[in-house]
C-alpha cells in the first residue's frame, strides 16, 4: 500500500505539481526539514511502487522516521495533509480555498525567531501550534523575540532538547513578572540565577536529593532569599525535616513560616512548638465532644485560634467542652454558641466557668423549691429557667412572693401557668411583698377564667402564618439574650 497518496482534485500530469499557494503561504516560515519532506511525498504520490514508503523519505532525507513523522503532523497542523490511521498513509490536500487554516498572526512576522529557535531546538521539529504559542506570546507582551530565544537556549541546556514549549514560556513569563523583557536583561537574570547553584546542592543534599538543579529551584531559591528573607542556614534546616516531601514541601513551609513571621531558627521553632499545642488542643477538644477530624487545620483557625484570643486557655475549652458532651452537645458549632454565650457573661477560665456553674445550679435548685409548692414533680425545663429569669430580672419579683404565688398555684390544672397569671397581676398592682399580695382583693381563678376567654375569642380572629410565627419566636429568643 502506496504511504502518500493525493485526492482526486489533485492534478497529476506525469510530474510533481506544487501549487503556487504552498511557495507563497507556507513555505518561507516552515523549517528546511517540514518542507523537504512535504515536496518528497508529494513526489512519491505519483508512485505505487515499493519506493513511496516513509522509510524512504527519511533514507533519502537522512532523517529518523519519526522525524518524518512529525513534520507531516506539522503539515497536518496547517491542513494540507491528513495522517491516517497513525499514519498507514499521508493524504495530501489540494491548496483549494478554505484549504490550509493560515495563522491568526502571520508567521512571516516572526521569520528570523522562527528559524533562530528552531536551531536551539534541535532534538525535535517545533509544531504549528508551538510557534503559534510562541507567536501570540510575543504578541500580548513587550518581551522581545530574542529574549524568547535566549529563554529557550537556556531552558534547552537546563533540560535538555525535549523540553516543552510550555516550560519555556512559563520561565519567560516569571522574567516578564521581575520586568525582564529584552535580551540583556533576561541574561543577566537566568545567568545570575545560576550563583544559587553552589546553595542549591546544599539544600538538596539537607533533602536527601540527588537530581540536578531546576530552574523552578533557582526561582523558589531567589524568591526564599530576597523575597522572605531566610538565609541558607534556616533554608537548610527546614529542609531536613522536608525529605518526604521534596522542594514542594520545603516551599510550603517557608511560605508558611513567612507568613507567621518566622524568620529565625528561633522564631520558627517557637512557631513549630505553639503549633503543635493548638493541634494537640484541637485533637483533644473533638475528642471530648465524640468528633474526628482527619485535618485539624480548619478547626485550629476557625474555632481554636479565636477563642484563644477571647482569653480562654486549654484547660477551661476542654472542660467547656465535656459539659458540652454530657449536655448533648456534640458538634463544634454547638460548641462556638455556649462560648458565645459564656463569653457574653464574662465566664473565660475555670474559675469564672465555676462559679457560673454553682450560680446555675443555685437557680435551679430555687426553680426546683418552686415546681415542689406549685405541687410538681420534675424535671427544670428551659421554659422553667425563663419563666423564672422573666420574674427575677425583668419583673424584679421578691422570691419570697414567687414561692407565695406558687403555693396559691398548687392544685390547679397548670399550676405555672397560673403563678405566672398571679404574679403578672402583682407586677401590675406594684405588689412586691408576701403582705401585700395577701391584702391584694384578686380573684385569680376569675382573672384566668376572663383571660381565657378573651384569649380565645382573640384565636377566633387572628390566624397566623407559619413566617409570622417564626418572626414572632425570632424576636423571642433576642429577647431572651
Amino acid at each position: 500500500m502506496a504511504f502518500c497518496i493525493k485526492e482526486k482534485q489533485f492534478v497529476d500530469a506525469g510530474y510533481t505539481a506544487v501549487e503556487n499557494k504552498f511557495f507563497l503561504n507556507f513555505m518561507p516560515d516552515a523549517p528546511d526539514k517540514c518542507t523537504a519532506v512535504y515536496l518528497l511525498g508529494l513526489a512519491l504520490t505519483n508512485s505505487d511502487g515499493d519506493d513511496n514508503r516513509c522509510e524512504t523519505i527519511a533514507l533519502k532525507l537522512n532523517i529518523s522516521v519519526e522525524e518524518v513523522i512529525d513534520a507531516f503532523r506539522y503539515w497536518e497542523e496547517l491542513g494540507l495533509v491528513t495522517l491516517i490511521d497513525s499514519p498507514s498513509q499521508v493524504l495530501y490536500h489540494s491548496l483549494r480555498d478554505g484549504t490550509g487554516t493560515l495563522k491568526k498572526i502571520k508567521p512571516s512576522k516572526y521569520a528570523k525567531f522562527s528559524k533562530e529557535i528552531q536551531s536551539v531546538i534541535e532534538g525535535r521539529m517545533i509544531t504549528v501550534n508551538e510557534y503559534n504559542e510562541y507567536y501570540t506570546f510575543l504578541e500580548e507582551t513587550t518581551f522581545s523575540p530574542e529574549a524568547l530565544v535566549y529563554v529557550a537556549k537556556y531552558c534547552a541546556e537546563l533540560k535538555g532538547n525535549s523540553i516543552s514549549y510550555q516550560y519555556i514560556l512559563t520561565v519567560a513569563r516569571n522574567q516578564l513578572v521581575k520586568g525582564a523583557t529584552t535580551l540583556a536583561a533576561v541574561s543577566e537574570n537566568l545567568n545570575s540565577q545560576q550563583k544559587y547553584d553552589a546553595d542549591l546542592r546544599i539544600v538538596f543534599k539537607a533533602l536527601g536529593s540527588q537530581r540536578n538543579v531546576d530552574y523552578s529551584d533557582r526561582v523558589n531559591y531567589e524568591k526564599w532569599i530576597k523575597d522572605f528573607g531566610f538565609s541558607l542556614d534556616v533554608i537548610t534546616a527546614v529542609a531536613k525535616t522536608c525529605k518526604s516531601g521534596g522542594m514542594s514541601r520545603l516551599d510550603a513551609k517557608l511560605s508558611e513560616f513567612y507568613r507567621k513571621g518566622a524568620l529565625s531558627l528561633k522564631e520558627i521553632e517557637d512557631y513549630e512548638t505553639e503549633k503543635n499545642r493548638l493541634f494537640d488542643l484541637a485533637r483533644g477538644l473533638t475528642k471530648s465532644i465524640g468528633v474526628y477530624y482527619e485535618r485539624l487545620d480548619s478547626v485550629v483557625e476557625e474555632y481554636i485560634v479565636p477563642w484563644l484570643r477571647r482569653g480562654y486557655d486549654d484547660e477551661t475549652l476542654l472542660a467547656i467542652a465535656k459539659y458540652c458532651f454530657k449536655s448533648g452537645i456534640r458538634t463544634l458549632n454547638g460548641v462556638a454558641s455556649i462560648i458565645d454565650k459564656l463569653y457574653k457573661n464574662g465566664v473565660v477560665n475555670l474559675t469564672s466557668l465555676d462559679n457560673y456553674f454553682a450560680m446555675l445550679a443555685d437557680i435551679d435548685e430555687k426553680i426546683r423549691v418552686v415546681l415542689t409548692k406549685c405541687g410538681l414533680d420534675r424535671r427544670t425545663t428551659a421554659n422553667d429557667r425563663l419563666l423564672y429569669k422573666t420574674w427575677t430580672e425583668t419583673w424584679n419579683m421578691p422570691l419570697e412572693l414567687i414561692n407565695y404565688a406558687a403555693e396559691l398555684a398548687a392544685g390547679t390544672a397548670s399550676p405555672i401557668a397560673y403563678m405566672n397569671r398571679i404574679l403578672s397581676d402583682y407586677k401590675q398592682n406594684g405588689i412586691v411583698t408576701v403582705e401585700q399580695a395577701k391584702s391584694h382583693k384578686n380573684d385569680a381563678k376569675s382573672a384566668s377564667t376572663a383571660t381565657r376567654a378573651i384569649i380565645g375569642n382573640d384565636l377566633e380572629r387572628r390566624h397566623y402564618t407559619d413566617e409570622q410565627l417564626n418572626a414572632l419566636f425570632t424576636v423571642l429568643d433576642e429577647t431572651e439574650d
